[in-house]
């Protein structure tokens, strides 16, 4: 992952109030932690789905129920590893876009796509009854639901479930699966209506695995909605093979790359907006961060990123040190402490990229490998 990469991404996903996208291991925790964010994304930020926060938040559940428990996994473990699991969840104007991904045997897809034929095909009261009639006829199968899962997501959301089959190799297959929650229940997609396709959700996924990124956000950057992006992270670093000290500085640059965007990021109306990538390699972690900036910022701060850049260890700390001496930090311009912090604790120089906009902001990346 580059730092073209950060752009890429945003200027695809923009005029999102938000966009969360995880391509990874689905433990109860970190599903836990992606609807916590969700959640606090739709009661704060968008006015029209804050009624529809609990249905959002089912059938989220219900798409990571079907990833935990019908995904399979390459080495023929229960549960879907990394990049066989994908999560999406996206709001754009009153509409809200819930797409999962995971992988499935060749030989269960007909049975699967006969199931979402046949949901597809009743309206709301006839899903009702068969839901009835699948729990009284105690129809489970060995994974613990034939079914119920997509008459649910189809019953809650009042909308056709979208789904694809993508080849894999000669035993998987991909199953990518799209709600579209709408503010107004009533209210059917049509394909005139729905701007954001399945098969561009798709997309991210093949970009995510071919830059190796585990998890994307973009949306609200103030401190409440950045903790259970944190702790998604967190929960990753635990799997890592890396000694605790590593952790604990991949995980303290991270937070200081996050706070930067709080605490520096031109404001679109009340929100902070701002986009963060993570990937990982063999060895390394690469972060990137994105957000608006005003352009009147932008000499300046290059001047002091470049000052920085050009420094070695030795003058990074006693440059940090300084600054922690002065106890006089800008709270919104420039390059403060946090910046110099990750510069001296990186493995390579900080990478940044300053990209003009209009005439009033520019986007700023950082690229950084820990």
């Amino acid at each position: 992952m580059n730092i073209d990469t950060t752009f890429w991404f945003f200027d695809r996903i923009k005029e999102d109030n938000l966009c969360l996208l995880y391509n990874g291991d689905f433990s109860d925790e970190i599903t836990n932690k992606l609807i916590e964010l969700s959640e606090y994304n739709i009661t704060n930020n968008i006015e029209t789905l804050s009624k529809m926060k609990k249905k959002a938040s089912f059938l989220m559940a219900e798409c990571f129920q079907n990833i935990v428990r019908h995904g399979e996994s390459i080495d023929g473990k229960a549960n879907a590893s990394a990049n066989e699991g994908f999560f999406l969840t996206k709001n754009w104007q009153d509409t809200y876009y819930i797409t999962s991904g995971n992988l499935i045997e060749n030989n269960k897809i007909e049975d699967l796509e006969r199931q979402l034929k046949k949901v597809n095909s009743l309206d709301r009261d006839e899903l009702k009854i068969l839901y009835r009639k699948v729990l009284e006829n105690d129809m489970i199968s060995d994974k613990g639901g034939a079914g119920l899962g997509l008459i649910e997501m189809a019953r809650k959301s009042g909308q056709k479930l979208e789904y694809v089959f993508n080849d894999y190799d000669d035993k998987f297959a991909l199953f990518y699966n799209q709600i579209v929650l709408k503010s107004n229940f009533e209210e059917k997609s049509s394909k005139e209506d729905n701007l954001f396709e399945i098969n561009e959700a798709i997309n991210y996924h093949k970009e995510m695995i071919a830059k190796d990124i585990l998890v994307i956000h973009k949306g609200d950057f103030s401190q409440d909605a950045i903790f259970p992006v944190l702790k998604i992270i967190e929960e990753n670093l635990q799997k890592e093979k890396k000694d605790a000290v590593s952790k604990k500085k991949i995980f303290h640059i991270l937070v200081e790359l996050l706070q930067n965007i709080s605490k520096h990021c031109h404001m679109e109306g009340n929100k902070k907006e701002g986009i963060f990538l993570i990937g990982r390699s063999d060895n390394y972690f690469t972060i990137n961060t994105g957000n608006l900036i005003k352009n009147k910022d932008v000499k300046g701060l290059e001047k002091q990123l470049n000052y920085i850049s050009n420094l070695n260890g030795k003058e990074l700390k006693e440059l940090y040190l300084s600054k922690l001496r002065e106890r006089n930090i800008p709270n919104n311009e420039g390059a403060g402490i946090g910046l110099i912090d990750i510069a001296r604790r990186l493995i390579s120089p900080l990478n940044y990229s300053i990209q003009k906009l209009d005439d009033e902001k520019s986007f700023l990346s950082f690229n950084v490998i820990a």
